[in-house]
């Protein structure tokens, strides 16, 4: 009896010992799932915080805009505090920061083409003879890109019709590339668009995007802001002087502007490198003090997590900021 007894003691205690192993097991995949979905649910609160958050930077940024604007007229000056730097406002944990800078000052890739009569985009000659100058001045001598068909890839990439320019690409072109794709057959939605385009390698694309933008059609019609103009910003204002001023005096002209800006565009065109110039090559309507477009962007972090939003507004002097586009980048 008594070795009986021993074995179902020893029976029993086995058994315990598997039921207490089982009961760890199950409770050990029970925490890993409630932990999960913890991580999962802090990750979600976290996303839903962070949209939160960048879309009030936006009203954020549209209220501190108005209130900096309005005194100062749009009269924005290069080095102006808040311009170009970023301004670091706290949130409950985490913190926005938030860089304003002039969009004004570049030449807009999407007026290459203007609608046509059918509905569809056809291209603009006198605008791709200004960009063909634009690339020259921009891109070194020597430099390997063929400025014509530069032109030609980005307009045929949107127009309507399926025969490409002058060193251009189509369809066709696109369609062998690993992985294949189309042209979009409309203007570009964002800049970034450019490094899908034929001849627009990372090593051009870095070289032109300082002085190209791609606005929407709604956008205000640009003029420079002569005060708000950087050294890398001279290939545009050589083009309002229609060649008659070279892209190093441009630079210099840059340079040489006072550090409170030009009290007006009379005050440029007096300086001594302009005054040579033919007056009927200066486009003086093309130039002005005044900023009409403004770029926000807004990185969010929050809890270890990161958003970046680019806002496009239009600020007219004495009208509500209007939201041009928005970005999430990355």
């Amino acid at each position: 009896m008594t070795a009986k007894r021993h074995t179902e003691r020893g029976a029993a205690l086995l058994t315990v010992m598997m039921i207490v192993a089982a009961m760890s097991v199950a409770a050990l995949a029970v925490t890993q799932a409630v932990t999960q979905a913890t991580m999962r649910s802090r990750a979600l609160d976290a996303q839903a915080q962070l949209a939160f958050y960048a879309a009030s930077a936006e009203e954020v940024a549209k209220a501190r805009l108005t209130a900096i604007l309005g005194p100062l007229e749009n009269k924005l000056v290069l080095g102006m505090p808040g311009l170009g730097e970023p301004q670091i406002i706290p949130v409950d944990d985490g913190a926005l920061a938030v860089t304003v800078r002039d969009a004004t000052n570049c030449f807009d890739v999407n007026k290459l083409t203007i609608g046509s009569e059918g509905g569809g985009l056809v291209a603009d000659t006198g605008q791709q003879q200004a960009y063909q100058r634009l690339l020259t001045a921009l891109i070194e001598d020597g430099y390997a890109s063929d400025m014509v068909a530069l032109t030609s890839a980005l307009t045929d990439w949107m127009d309507d019709d399926t025969v490409p320019g002058n060193g251009g690409a189509e369809d066709g072109y696109y369609l062998n590339e690993v992985p294949s794709y189309r042209t979009s057959g409309q203007k570009l939605t964002a800049l970034d668009e450019l490094r899908s385009i034929r001849g627009y390698t990372p090593e051009v694309f870095a070289r032109l995007r300082p002085v190209l933008c791609a606005l929407p059609d709604d956008a205000p019609l640009q003029v420079l802001n002569v005060n708000t103009l950087e050294i890398h910003h001279a290939p545009l204002l050589q083009q309002v002087f229609a060649g008659g001023l070279s892209v190093d005096d441009a630079r210099e002209l840059i340079a040489s502007r006072p550090v409170t800006g030009w009290a007006s565009v009379e005050d440029l065109t007096n300086d001594p490198l302009v005054q040579n110039i033919d007056p009927g090559l200066v486009r003086t309507d093309r130039l002005g003090l005044v900023t009409s477009l403004v770029e926000v962007s807004t990185n969010v972090s929050y809890r270890g997590s990161d958003m970046t939003m680019r806002y496009l507004f239009e600020v007219q002097a004495g009208r509500p900021i209007r939201t041009l586009r928005r970005e999430r980048i990355g």
